[in-house]
């Protein structure tokens, strides 16, 4: 008897080097046969046929997160899955199928589910094990016609539970408008009816008396009870009117609730995404986020704004139809409903169809505007390397998919409005023919299958604007469902939970610290590392590329939690800590700084609890060295910069965003590469500036850098290994002085020589000689150079410049110690 084994699996295509790696892992006296298939759900399985129900075979899982857009696909490790006639009813089932992943049912082997988290409630209960065949495909297949995209529009309506009042009016005043429109046939038979009857009793009258004959409408009878035909017009033109103020009332009303409607939802959307921790930004791209912001956000808004009026108009016109045409022939009506329920059904199997479309839509439509973001934001490589037209070719390939899938939904429109068209068609035809038999009988009136085939046709025009409403609807389900799961993501750091923290004095201590990154947790960033930071002290933290030196700021902003291990700020465990109380009292500036859009005052007070005054803005602008380039500007500090500061050079912008970290007076100021962009001269400013705060113990700073110069600095120097553990730890001239220490050893490796020489050689009006370093000190003493030079200048330029040349000495030092210690290796 043949065994089956299934995995499920998710590609992007199909992947017959996959297959063929699983046929070489599988062991060689197994006659494998892997079948890959694909399907709408991204479900691919592959087939084992003739293997022994004992042995554990090998399976090559590939898992990727589907309905959320991501391109990401990563390769789990090789999973023993053993076979066991406990877990599977092997008699009566001809193929198992389980969702994207390995799942071991005995509940040794779980991998990835769909939102790439293994979670219990995600396994099978005991129950639905029993009959996987009949029992699951019932049950699936009654989710897919009955409640699939319901739970989404549910989602979405609760959201108008505030507008409950607003709704009930709306409803109310459609109602009224669709009532008094759907009187109109009804109207249109009784008039019919009426001159029908006085031509027939014209016709009759034995003795051809002329003033019996009806020759204007005078002369009809009543209409309905006592009034006459010219009252009934004039009654009902006023009905009219009001049912199309009622109109008027409903289209305003129900648009305002749409668009508050989609408005919570962008706010809820926006605020959740704001609060995810740095693990939902590892594993989702920007574009796609951003397309989901804006073209899923849009469909949503299409489709519950208008389409939300059309719908209920249309619902609503189409019961007063349905019930005006029971009323006028309840058997007539009863053959026309014979074709509701063929209808109803196509219309629910089209819903759902219409809806996985539409997220795929979305999903090709948020790979494309990854693509976008990617190949625009780096323009300058891809015009370095002249690449515009392979990324050209890769952008049409992502339009190609849009594309394609807008077939589809083509081809499903097609096929399902055509098939109601056929239906409408044939019932208006099997109407009148069975309507035409029950005037002969004399059972209904001319009058009555006029008004009949009218409400046949509002009815149907009401089933059709249904059809789109629902389509348009279940769109909107689709791209709600990616807005949802930024809503539903389970952050493991949550930034309102915890203590608050209690700053006293800045001290830090990494107690048997191990951390690996959650999207790479195979590879292990530190390993039971130790340190203490003293309060007040400067510290610097050095080491090998990739070797984990940003990720301390990142554990110590608590962006991520350590994997083992305390992490403690003054005594207090920051895993206990609201994030949010946490970082209010942290300054960190990263060695790509980004501005905001703004002005540069509203850059530098960014994040700043209580607004500041401009002289304090001043005040630090100036410890910082931007005071005066900002003065220049014709708003001085009202200047808008700018997307993401476009408008400033990358040294303004690294001073600003120094300033910035330095107005929040924070217990801990981390700077990650922070001077990088600055030249030697704008670098020895700063490190003055925070030369004098570590002089007064104001805070605890921790350095990132590569720079000797930034290194010299700092008191102490933390040296990270290759391994992930501190190798050693000390002062900088003690570590610098013996040869054999780590700290030696990797700033003078050749490629460190090579990046203190390219540091030199970017700031060649300071790379002096020694005669020209001693001019420099003369005029730097001298008082009447200094007042020549600066007579020109306001005061803050020549208290700025005055800071400035109290430094370059300094600076000037640091080069030439730069150039000494590049010559030590032979």
């Amino acid at each position: 008897m043949s065994t089956w084994r299934k995995a499920g699996l998710t590609f992007n295509n199909y992947a017959a080097v996959a297959a063929k790696t699983v046929r070489a892992a599988l062991k060689p006296e197994l006659q494998t046969n892997a079948v890959l298939a694909r399907s709408n759900t991204e479900a691919r399985f592959i087939k084992f046929e003739n293997g022994s129900a004992s042995d554990p075979v090998p399976i090559l899982a590939v898992s990727r997160p589907f309905g959320n857009g991501l391109a990401t696909s990563r390769m789990s490790s090789l999973a023993s899955v053993r076979r066991s006639q406990s877990l599977y009813d092997m008699r009566n089932a001809n193929q198992r199928s389980f969702p994207v992943g390995i799942r071991s049912f005995s509940g040794s082997v779980w991998v990835q589910n769909a939102h790439n988290e293994v979670r219990e409630n995600d396994k099978p209960k005991k129950d639905e094990r029993a009959d996987h065949t009949k029992g699951n495909a019932t049950k699936k297949k009654t989710f897919s016609l009955v409640s699939g995209g319901f739970s989404e529009v549910k989602r979405l309506f609760f959201l108008a539970r505030h507008d409950w009042k607003l709704l009930v009016l709306a409803v109310s005043l459609l109602t009224v408008s669709c009532s008094i429109g759907m009187a109109v046939p009804k109207v249109i038979g009784l008039v019919l009816d009426a001159t029908k009857n006085a031509l027939y009793s014209s016709s009759s009258n034995a003795d051809g008396d002329s003033d019996s004959v009806v020759r204007t409408l005078d002369d009809l009878p009543p209409i309905v009870g006592d009034i006459q035909l010219y009252d009934f017009f004039l009654i009902f033109g006023g009905a009219l009117l009001v049912g199309t103020m009622a109109n008027f009332g409903r289209v305003v009303l129900l648009k305002i609730l749409g668009e508050r409607l989609v408005a919570r939802l962008r706010s809820n959307v926006i605020k959740k995404t704001m609060h995810h921790d740095m693990e939902f930004y590892d594993r989702n791209k920007v574009g796609d986020l951003l397309s989901r912001l804006g073209a899923d956000a849009y469909i949503v808004s299409r489709s519950m704004t208008q389409n939300i009026s059309d719908g209920f108009k249309a619902l609503i016109c189409g019961g007063v139809g349905i019930g005006m045409m029971f009323h006028i022939s309840s058997s007539l009506a009863s053959v026309l409903f014979l074709f509701a329920p063929p209808l109803l059904v196509g219309a629910t199997i089209y819903g759902n169809k219409i809806r996985s479309i539409s997220r795929e839509l979305q999903q090709a439509s948020g790979n494309l505007t990854r693509v976008a973001e990617e190949q625009l934001s780096g323009i300058k490589t891809v015009q370095s390397f002249v690449a515009e037209g392979k990324e050209v070719h890769r952008y049409n390939d992502a339009v190609r998919q849009v594309f394609n899938v807008g077939k589809k939904e083509a081809f499903t429109n097609a096929t399902f409005f055509s098939s109601t068209n056929v239906l409408g068609d044939f019932s208006f035809l099997l109407v009148l023919a069975y309507g035409s038999h029950l005037v002969l009988q004399g059972n209904l009136t001319i009058g009555d299958l006029t008004a009949f085939m009218l409400y046949t046709e509002y009815t149907g025009s009401a089933v059709f604007g249904l059809s789109t409403f629902y389509s348009e609807l279940m769109k909107g389900a689709g791209a709600s469902t990616r807005l949802f799961e930024l809503i539903d993501h389970k952050s493991a750091i949550k930034s309102s939970t915890g203590k608050p923290f209690k700053p006293v004095s800045g001290k830090v201590e990494f107690q048997d610290v191990s951390f690996s990154y959650p999207t790479r947790k195979t590879n292990q960033i530190f390993k039971d590392i130790n340190f203490t930071i003293e309060p007040g002290s400067n510290v610097c933290v050095v080491g090998p590329s990739g070797r984990g030196k940003s990720t301390i700021a990142s554990l110590l902003l608590r962006f991520y939690n350590p994997t083992t291990g305390k992490i403690l700020i003054d005594g207090q465990d920051i895993t206990q800590l609201s994030s949010k109380s946490l970082r209010r009292h942290l300054g960190v500036v990263q060695q790509e700084p980004i501005l905001m859009s703004g002005t540069i005052r509203e850059n530098i007070t960014y994040g700043v609890p209580n607004e500041p005054t401009l002289e304090e803005i001043r005040s630090v602008a100036k410890k910082c060295f931007c005071h005066n380039f900002i003065s220049k500007f014709p708003n001085g500090y009202d200047t808008v910069i700018g997307p993401r500061g476009a408008l400033l050079s990358g040294g303004q912008k690294q001073r600003i965003a120094i300033a910035r970290a330095l107005l929040k007076k924070p217990k801990i100021l981390i700077l990650d590469e922070a001077t990088s962009a600055l030249d030697v001269e704008s670098e020895g400013a700063i490190n003055y500036t925070l030369g004098r705060l570590m002089r007064s113990k104001e805070m605890t700073i921790i350095s990132i850098a590569h720079r000797l110069s930034t290194i010299r600095r700092s008191e102490n120097v933390i040296v990270l290994g290759v391994d992930g553990s501190v190798v050693e730890m000390g002062r900088f001239k003690e570590l610098y002085a013996d040869h054999e220490s780590a700290l030696y050893k990797l700033l003078t490796e050749p490629s460190e020589q090579q990046h203190f020489q390219q540091q030199q050689h970017a700031s060649p009006a300071l790379k002096s000689s020694p005669e020209d370093q001693a001019e420099n000190d003369k005029n730097a003493n001298d008082p009447e150079e200094d007042q020549n030079y600066t007579d020109n200048d306001s005061p803050e330029a020549q208290e700025e410049r005055r800071l400035q040349e109290e430094v370059i000495h300094q600076v000037l030092e640091d080069i030439s110690h730069d150039q000494k210690s590049s010559n030590l290796r032979p």
